[in-house]
């Protein structure tokens, strides 16, 4: 006998986590237990998808069934310029981690990396707070870059962001026109009050 739940969602649907590599993540054990718990009739499945691809890989959702992906290392970046929209918060992001089909085929970008961290903490310390003072990243991806403007919006008033890469730190740099600068050694860059590294500078008036 069918309940409730398989009735709304009577519908077989596909979604999946898009990377490269990605065979070692967990996502499909926890995305499926949530799946089966709650009566829904779909599948969540790994996506390995080389970074030459990824234009092709996603336009292939909607016509392989699918009702949208995450994604991982490296696509979240790349991907923005690839969907039909992109949320607000994302862009200000500079990285998606979300992708939705949309009833009429186009592919809508989001991001949740930043909210799920923030929460992630306040699941641990309830009274946690990002206005008590100095905090430090370490790395400077896609994630990085939802934690930092998530923790901007928290109140934080200064952002130490830590990368092993000096490719990388200089791409923060040049994007957020010198206002992040080095700071307790070579691979440390600092942010403090200030727009993430990579948005576009301000208007002058």
């Amino acid at each position: 006998m069918q309940t409730n739940k398989t009735m709304e969602h009577s519908r077989f649907i596909l979604a999946g986590l898009m990377g490269w590599p990605v065979a070692h993540s967990r996502s499909p054990n926890i995305h499926n237990h949530w799946i089966a718990e709650h009566g829904l009739r779909g599948a969540y499945v790994l996506l390995p998808v080389d970074p030459a691809n990824l234009a092709q890989a996603l336009r292939a959702l909607p016509v392989l069934g699918f009702a949208g992906c995450n994604l991982t290392i490296p696509h979240k970046v790349a991907a923005m310029a690839l969907v039909d929209s992109v949320e607000p918060a994302a862009r200000r992001i500079g990285a998606i981690n979300t992708v939705v089909v949309q009833p009429d085929g186009s592919l809508a970008g989001s991001n949740t990396d930043g909210f799920g961290y923030i929460q992630s903490l306040l699941a641990e310390v309830p009274n946690w707070r990002a206005d008590v003072g100095p905090v430090a990243v370490m790395g400077a991806g896609g994630a990085a870059r939802a934690v930092v403007v998530s923790l901007i919006e928290q109140g934080a008033p200064e952002i130490q962001v830590c990368n092993r890469r000096q490719a990388r730190r200089s791409n923060w740099r040049r994007k957020s026109a010198g206002r992040c600068t080095p700071c307790h050694g070579k691979n440390v860059m600092s942010h403090s009050q200030a727009p993430p590294c990579w948005s576009t500078p301000p208007a002058r008036a």
